[in-house]
């Protein structure tokens, strides 16, 4: 990190006394991406000179999907909140649940659940809301995945009910 803050501060400005712009741009990016990386663990987001991150969300899923979860309702809890769930809900939680997926599109859901846009929109603003389900921002443009307590439900609910 040290290293990346001298490219940043005295290089570049080096550069720029020697009338040297393009060289001194480049040692900007450099310290700019270095002090990036070195505090790797804690961007969300990142913007700057034609370079984008924004990874720990996206990354923090995809750790999320692939731990056990530690089960957190008891038997009466399970029945009652799985009848409580609106049936599109359940849909849309089975397609999140996909094991290729784990960021799904508005395209890949409508696809996987046969719901139609507004009512896939509803349901999903639904999960978000109860937090089941996040959204984020992806090449596709929106997309969406279980949280911890989705998962959770998602081993509650009997999907052959559903169909």
């Amino acid at each position: 990190m040290f290293c990346s803050a001298i490219v940043l501060l005295i290089v570049s400005s080096v550069l720029g006394f020697m009338q040297m712009p393009a060289e001194m741009g480049l040692a900007i990016l450099s310290g700019a991406l270095g002090m990036a990386f070195s505090n790797i663990d804690k961007i969300s987001e990142f913007k700057g000179a034609g370079f984008e991150a924004k990874m720990k969300d996206q990354i923090q899923a995809v750790i999320d999907k692939e731990t056990e979860p530690e089960p957190i309702y008891t038997k009466s809890d399970k029945l009652e909140l799985v009848a409580s769930i609106p049936i599109g809900a359940k849909k849309i939680i089975n397609a999140l649940q996909h094991p290729q997926y784990t960021w799904r599109s508005i395209h890949g859901l409508i696809k996987d659940t046969g719901l139609q846009r507004s009512e896939l929109s509803n349901e999903m603003a639904w999960l978000v809301e109860n937090e089941y389900a996040k959204h984020s921002l992806g090449k596709p443009g929106s997309i969406w995945t279980l949280t911890k307590k989705g998962r959770q439900l998602s081993a509650l609910i009997d999907f052959s009910e559903i169909k």
